[in-house]
């Protein structure tokens, strides 16, 4: 059931749109929330979050599911279906509110952003470090 509702989902709500944004190379912003509207509305937005905070609950085998029927379309448009960052599940206090709940009802997006000089978009794979012994911690 679930791989049909998302195949269905992506049939009728992004690929029509696919020419346009291949052509465009953008989304544009109103078809942006058209998009995540649809998904909240089906039950897709925030699949991968747990129900407890409004989310669909989806387990690891849930969620490769939907990603792979996701990915019949592009990152562009399959993004504004919303898969929250579950690293949101860490907020405490007045941050579940403001960051995590608003999150995953999808009135808010949140956003990565890394500044390596080795690693691109490639951040896991990318990053380099390196560690010195110091003698002051016993190491």
């Amino acid at each position: 059931m679930l791989v049909d509702t998302v195949r269905s989902f992506v049939r009728r709500e992004l690929m029509p749109f696919e020419d346009e944004v291949e052509r465009t190379d953008e989304v544009r912003p109103e078809l942006a929330r058209q998009i995540r509207d649809r998904a909240i509305e089906t039950g897709l937005y925030a699949a991968n979050l747990p129900v407890d905070v409004g989310g669909g609950g989806l387990d690891f085998l849930g969620l490769a599911l939907l990603e792979r029927e996701l990915g019949a379309t592009s990152w562009g448009l399959q993004t504004n279906v919303g898969r929250p960052s579950r690293i949101l599940m860490a907020c405490e206090g007045n941050q579940r509110e403001r960051y995590l709940l608003r999150a995953a009802r999808g009135e808010i997006s949140e956003c990565f952003a890394l500044t390596e000089p080795e690693s691109g978009s490639d951040a896991p794979l990318g990053i380099r470090t390196s560690a010195a012994a110091t003698g002051t911690d016993g190491c």
